[in-house]
């Protein structure tokens, strides 16, 4: 794992700090990783260069152990067992060596077994096992390399603002989308208009309420049959002053 070249970890501190929304997305390209089916098996490449050197899963080492979430789905328990048995099967190997040294004169009798064709034969027995052993290993912890590659884009994603935490994508504001999440129109300037509700601005006054009308009196029509009444006239009396005599009140009253 050491001798293997090891794809550059993410800087996530400097990309979270990162607000506009085109460079997050471009952020997420150039980090995320991407796997190329090849006739020699899985290899991955970290963004979106068609001339990045595609390599192996143990080449995800060190970007997969810069995500906590990532670090803890990497098969930490498998690859120890595997380097386990794999020096396992470089020692025995070394005994079964030793084994063909000591018995290259005789050669190796399964009828009448001695010392040295058993160290040979033990040898090559454990060095076959510890190998199969250190295989499956090594096979399951490419699996779940595999699948922490899955667990790191996700993480990636939701640290951005690109994706919900059950990896559904956030599209951008002023964004159409059906209901799988892909982009049916994007209109930006959606978002710039304000909403009809949150637009603020000055108080109108409120109307005054208008005057009641006077109420108008009730008319009732003239009988036809009433015999028709004339008006009495008008006669203006002189205003009398202040202090009239007896008699001109006397007057007045008769007048009238």
């Amino acid at each position: 794992m050491a001798l293997t070249p090891q794809l550059a970890p993410t800087d996530f501190e400097s990309a979270e700090r990162v607000a506009d929304r085109d460079a997050r997305e471009k952020l997420y390209a150039e980090s995320a990783i991407y796997r190329h089916d090849l006739p020699q098996g899985t290899r991955y490449t970290k963004g979106t260069n068609v001339t990045a050197e595609k390599r192996s899963w143990q080449s995800l080492d060190a970007i997969l152990r810069s995500d906590a979430a990532s670090f803890e789905a990497l098969p930490h328990r498998k690859l120890r067992l595997a380097r386990l048995f794999t020096a396992l099967g470089i020692a025995t190997s070394l005994v079964m060596i030793a084994g063909v040294a000591a018995s290259a004169r005789e050669g190796l009798d399964l009828q009448r077994l001695d010392g040295t064709g058993g160290v040979l034969l033990g040898g090559g027995l454990a060095t076959a096992a510890f190998g199969i052993t250190a295989g499956v290993f090594f096979t399951r912890a490419r699996k779940d390399y595999d699948r922490a590659v899955d667990v790191y884009n996700d993480s990636l994603g939701v640290r951005l603002g690109l994706y919900t935490p059950d990896g559904k994508y956030i599209p951008p504001r002023g964004a159409l989308v059906d209901k799988d999440g892909y982009i049916l129109l994007d209109e930006p300037e959606r978002a710039e208009e304000p909403a009809a509700d949150a637009i603020v601005g000055p108080a109108e006054p409120e109307p005054e309420p208008a005057p009641e009308a006077a109420p108008v009196p009730e008319t009732t029509a003239p009988d036809p049959a009433a015999p028709p009444t004339t008006p009495a006239p008008d006669v203006a009396l002189p205003d009398a002053p202040a202090t009239a005599a007896p008699g001109a009140t006397a007057l007045r009253l008769q007048m009238r």
